[in-house]
C-alpha cells in the first residue's frame, strides 16, 4: 500500500483513509473493473481486426480521441477534479492518450495496408501504454477497496 500511495501520489500519505475517501469519490462514474477489461479487451480486437477477422468497423480519426471513452470523460472530469494534482493521475491522462494514438496508429497501418508495421506498433507502442494504462487504474481501484 505504501508503494501505491508514494507511486501514484508522490507522497508519503499519513491519512490513508482520507486519500481513499477521495479517490472513491472521485471514482462514482468510473467502474475500475470495467474501464481495465475494456482497455485489455482493445488488443484482441486490434488483433482481430489486423488479422482480417473483425465484423467492427474502426475509424482511426476516432479513435486518437482520448476523452470519448468511459474512461476518457471520467478522466476529463470527476477524476481530474479530484485527484487532477497528483503525478500519478497526471502520468494516467498521458498513458492513456498514447493509448488511443497507438490504437489508432494500428488502424490507421491496417486500412493502409501496412500490416507488418501494424503488428510492430501493436505488439510494442500499443501494448506498453496499454500496459501503463492497466496499472494505474489497478492502482486507483485498489485504493477504494482499501477498508475504513
Amino acid at each position: 500500500m505504501e508503494n501505491i500511495l508514494r507511486n501514484f501520489f508522490g507522497i508519503d500519505v499519513e491519512d490513508r483513509k482520507e486519500l481513499a475517501k477521495k479517490v472513491a469519490h472521485s471514482a462514482n462514474d468510473l467502474d475500475f473493473e470495467m474501464a481495465i477489461a475494456a482497455h485489455e479487451n482493445w488488443k484482441l480486437r486490434l488483433q482481430s481486426f489486423l488479422e482480417g477477422r473483425s465484423t467492427e468497423t474502426f475509424v482511426a480519426e476516432e479513435i486518437c480521441f482520448d476523452n470519448r471513452c468511459d474512461l476518457g470523460k471520467w478522466i476529463y472530469s470527476a477524476g481530474r477534479a479530484k485527484l487532477g494534482t497528483f503525478p500519478g493521475f497526471t502520468a494516467l491522462v498521458g498513458h492513456h492518450k498514447m493509448f488511443h494514438y497507438a490504437a489508432s496508429n494500428v488502424v490507421a497501418l491496417v486500412q493502409a495496408g501496412k500490416i507488418e508495421e501494424a503488428e510492430k506498433i501493436l505488439g510494442m507502442q500499443f501494448t506498453l501504454h496499454s500496459n501503463e494504462v492497466i496499472r494505474d487504474l489497478r492502482m486507483l481501484h485498489t485504493l477504494t477497496r482499501q477498508p475504513d
